[in-house]
């Protein structure tokens, strides 16, 4: 039985209630049931964000795709790369610490490519419900180390799921949590293997398929679970705010017992961290940004396919009296300008049009997009897709005020983001095992390494603090940085130069211009401007000798007349062809006296 889990087992209820086992998994039941509906109108605004994709057939129901446009907008705007890691402190001999600490954490966040695997997944999840991550270590050896085990593995940042996430039923708010956790999956012969001890209690969900035939495996009541390689069996962790403890546990309906405990004793306490944007009062779950946008989409859409109804229905029609049908017929048949005879071709003849789309459609149409832009904060200025507003003050005032709430959203973010790095910084600076080598890059010094190891620390984790820079997410083009270096220069650089120098302040003007050039693409900007100092960044420390100057700077030839091996690359040497001869000579009976 988990540490402290006692004072769970006195309860008021039936005496298979006062099982602590049994009573986390019905809690675990209780809030998946809970779920069940915010889950069920999460499903369909992904659906309508997929628009009949994985479907079969094709859907033409879906002509304008509003959660797309929106998802596509808000999402790059928080994260579109690996965000940079500041780690300061204000102790200043652990300056040099922290700042090794940084690159190896930078370097680590590349490594397990942050961005493309965590926070753009959390992100679009964050669209449609939560983002939800789950912060671990996976042992798999052990090391010995001054006479103790130590579990080596490597951290993992998982996202959940918000179908797979576990939370306290019997809270108001996120802060009353107790428990909080998540479902996962794991092999069932490895999962008897790692608890070995409950074997016996482990089966896996459901057997495997035998009969692959097509019309079952693509009728609905098929379970894709029987389709799997191998047999597969459900857990759940759950952490315990107060007991600072995780603990695995099997679904309701399975053994009750707990498999596993692990202690938790990170930065937070809890392994998770959760990002939502709009928390309605008395509820632990978000209401999504793109429910807001659902009934839009809706509306767009049906004045959409009407108004497509409308422009298939058209048709133009020539109308002819009774007398005059071969003519209507030479019409229809004739080309640009060939001529025809008739008496009163009006009187005999007429164009008539029907269908054709109701004008009005478009006014409902424009008037939908202009609420989906202030509902859903996503401009096309935000989203690049071009102006929306006559002059170029409205567009900065439209601009400003969509970034005013998708910065609320980015700030979210951000907390999101520095929470996790907290607890990748634990994991790491808590491992004394962990050993690695960086490269210090010095703009005209070089590269200089530089070695991150847990022998050499100093301090306590919490002597430092973890930062994210901000907007160090996002990214940006080469031109655009072009432009903001160019004003940063003109507008606060040169004005204030004059202050500067007198402070001892210096200004590289061919550095500035170099990194203008790169910005611009310019490659062959070195062919054209020169200064008279070389920059440091053009000399190569390298030159190559003439062919057949080169001796051994060693060997049996140092101080004799002998040039030493040559090269024949290019041609054979002189000493060379002069020794060719004589061998030939010597087969034909000739040769050098």
């Amino acid at each position: 039985m988990a540490k402290g889990t006692k004072k769970y087992l006195e309860t008021n209820g039936t005496g298979e209630d006062r099982n602590f086992e049994v009573r986390i998994q019905k809690l675990v039941r209780a809030w998946q049931k809970r779920q069940e509906i915010p889950l069920k109108k999460r499903q369909k605004l992904l659906a309508l964000w997929a628009s009949g994709f994985f479907d079969g057939g094709y859907d033409r129901s879906h002509l304008i795709n509003l959660i797309d446009r929106g998802v596509f907008t808000i999402v790059p705007y928080l994260v579109e790369g690996n965000p940079k890691i500041l780690v300061e402190t204000k102790i200043p001999t652990y300056r040099p610490w922290a700042f090794t600490t940084q690159l190896a954490l930078n370097f680590i966040l590349d490594k397990i490519n942050f961005a493309e695997r965590t926070l753009i997944p959390a992100a679009i999840n964050s669209m449609f419900g939560a983002g939800i991550t789950r912060t671990f270590t996976e042992y798999d050896r052990v090391i010995n180390l001054d006479d103790n085990a130590i579990k080596y593995g490597r951290n993992v940042i998982r996202v959940i799921d918000d179908a797979d996430y576990i939370g306290d039923v019997a809270a108001k708010t996120r802060d009353d949590f107790i428990i909080e956790g998540d479902i996962y999956k794991l092999p069932t012969e490895y999962a008897k293997d790692l608890y070995s001890k409950y074997a016996d209690d482990i089966s896996s969900d459901c057997r495997l398929s035998s009969d692959y035939h097509p019309d079952k495996i693509s009728s609905g009541e098929w379970d894709i679970n029987r389709l799997s390689l191998r047999e597969y069996t459900s857990f759940i962790d759950l952490y315990l705010y107060d007991e600072g403890i995780t603990i695995t546990i099997m679904p309701y309906g399975k053994a009750a017992k707990i498999l596993h405990t692990v202690e938790e004793d990170g930065p937070g306490g809890t392994p998770y961290d959760f990002l939502g944007y709009k928390f309605f009062p008395g509820t632990t779950y978000p209401i999504p940004p793109a429910w807001a946008w659902h009934d839009l989409d809706v509306t767009m859409n049906i004045m959409a396919r009407t108004a497509r109804e409308q422009a298939e229905s058209q048709k133009d029609i020539i109308a002819v009296t009774p007398q005059n049908r071969e003519f209507g017929k030479k019409v229809t048949t004739a080309k640009n300008l060939d001529v025809l005879e008739a008496d009163s071709p009006k009187e005999n003849i007429a164009k008539l049009s029907f269908g054709g789309v109701n004008p009005e459609n478009y006014n409902w149409m424009i008037f939908a997009e202009q609420m989906f832009t202030k509902t859903g904060a996503n401009p096309d200025v935000l989203a690049g897709r071009g102006a929306q507003a006559p002059t170029l003050g409205q567009e900065q005032m439209v601009f400003q005020n969509a970034s005013r709430i998708v910065n609320n959203m980015n700030t979210r973010f951000q907390g999101f983001m520095t929470s996790i790095v907290n607890k990748l910084a634990w994991k790491v600076l808590q491992d004394p095992s962990e050993y690695i080598p960086l490269i210090h890059q010095i703009p005209g010094v070089g590269d200089l390494p530089k070695v991150f190891s847990s022998a050499d620390r100093v301090g306590d984790f919490y002597d430092f603090v973890f930062k994210i820079t901000p907007y160090s997410a996002q990214r940006t083009s080469p031109e655009v940085l072009g432009q903001k270096l160019m004003g940063f220069m003109t507008q606060w650089v040169l004005p204030t130069y004059q202050f500067a120098a007198q402070q001892g302040a210096e200004l590289d003007v061919p550095a500035v211009t170099r990194i203008l050039s790169d910005y611009m693409g310019f490659e062959n900007f070195n062919q054209f401007y020169r200064t008279a100092i070389p920059h440091e960044l053009e000399g190569v420390g390298y030159a190559m000798q003439p062919l057949g100057q080169g001796q051994r700077p060693k060997g049996p030839n140092v101080g004799s007349k002998s040039p030493g091996q040559q090269n024949d690359t290019f041609g054979s040497s002189e000493p060379s062809r002069t020794a060719n001869m004589n061998q030939q000579q010597k087969r034909t009976g000739g040769g050098t006296k």
